[in-house]
């Protein structure tokens, strides 16, 4: 956010708490207001707040939170809301620049991954799956990609375990926020921890005896999920979805498909593939949907998919590796 956005935000926040004074726009019947970020923190703070609280997300569903840019109007909507829910300072870098417009104490901010270990932003595994070649191919982009320092790698909702946690957090927050719903925020909460720990135990069950456990995948998006699973990954790009690698990297990656006898490469199909069919076209490789779910089309939440919906529909694609 430039220096004259920060001004305006300013000026136009000023406004907006003077306004709510003298009006008396909020009152003691209307429902929290929840900001969250993008989907994968949005589908939580929806599942927990159930019908007793406002939530909103701040991107629209097809911006991508690795390169959005934030706005005077954003820092509006979040100073407006009783709670502002984002990911992570990996995974939102523009966060930092509305926080230091809005005023705490008006606005409870929560990081969903507060208290949770996360994995390197070098792709290294505690099992050490990730492959050298990998990470020296990667760790220039990695490390400059737009200035950005991937020090921790942010893509926890695809470990179901973690996303658990973050839903915890989440329904911690919602009844410091409004206590007299304690009980439904506790209840909405156990429901989908039950339904998290049953994919979890759907994913260990059906992944245990995979024959290949290499997943070639454009985006590096998959850490947590094949830390969980005892997958290794081996991504053409890194982790921001619009990182491009050098023609060098592409060269290196196309020689390492044919050492490990890899004939599949995962795409999301909400981003663009046209690197993953740069490799793909010189080693007869299979392109296949795999979603990181970051972008969820409004489309497609109509027609009822959902977190649920689509890591299923993962799993059916990563058996066919």
């Amino acid at each position: 956010m430039s220096k004259f956005s920060k001004i305006l935000a300013s000026f136009i926040l000023g406004l907006a708490v003077v306004g709510q004074f003298f009006s008396g726009v909020i009152g003691a019947q209307d429902k929290p207001k929840v900001m969250t970020t993008f989907y994968p923190v949005y589908f939580l703070a929806s599942q927990i707040a159930g019908d007793h609280m406002e939530v909103s997300m701040l991107l629209e569903a097809n911006q991508d939170a690795h390169a959005y840019e934030s706005s005077a109007q954003d820092a509006v909507k979040i100073q407006e809301s009783d709670l502002f829910i984002y990911q992570d300072d990996e995974m939102e870098y523009f966060v930092n620049d509305l926080l230091s417009l809005v005023e705490s104490d008006a606005t409870k901010v929560l990081e969903s991954t507060e208290g949770i270990d996360l994995l390197s932003g070098e792709g290294k595994m505690s099992e050490d799956h990730a492959h050298e070649e990998e990470d020296h191919a990667h760790e220039e982009e990695d490390h400059n990609h737009e200035g950005h320092n991937h020090e921790f790698d942010p893509h926890t909702w695809l470990d179901p375990v973690i996303y658990s946690k973050q839903a915890e957090n989440i329904k911690e927050a919602m009844i410091e926020i409004d206590p007299a719903n304690s009980k439904t925020y506790e209840e909405n909460y156990q429901i989908l921890k039950e339904k998290l720990d049953e994919l979890n135990e759907e994913y260990q069950t059906k992944l245990k005896n995979l024959k290949n456990k290499t997943i070639v995948v454009q985006h590096r998006a998959f850490g947590y999920l094949a830390h969980a699973y005892g997958l290794e990954q081996i991504a053409i790009a890194g982790l921001s979805s619009d990182q491009e690698p050098s023609a060098q990297q592409i060269a290196k990656m196309q020689e390492l498909l044919k050492e490990k006898q890899v004939n599949k490469i995962y795409v999301d199909p909400a981003i663009d593939s046209k690197i993953a069919q740069t490799v793909a076209s010189s080693t007869q490789a299979e392109l296949l949907p795999l979603r990181t779910l970051e972008l969820v089309s409004d489309e497609e939440k109509a027609a009822g998919e959902d977190y649920f919906t689509l890591m299923l529909k993962n799993l059916e694609q990563l058996l066919r590796n």
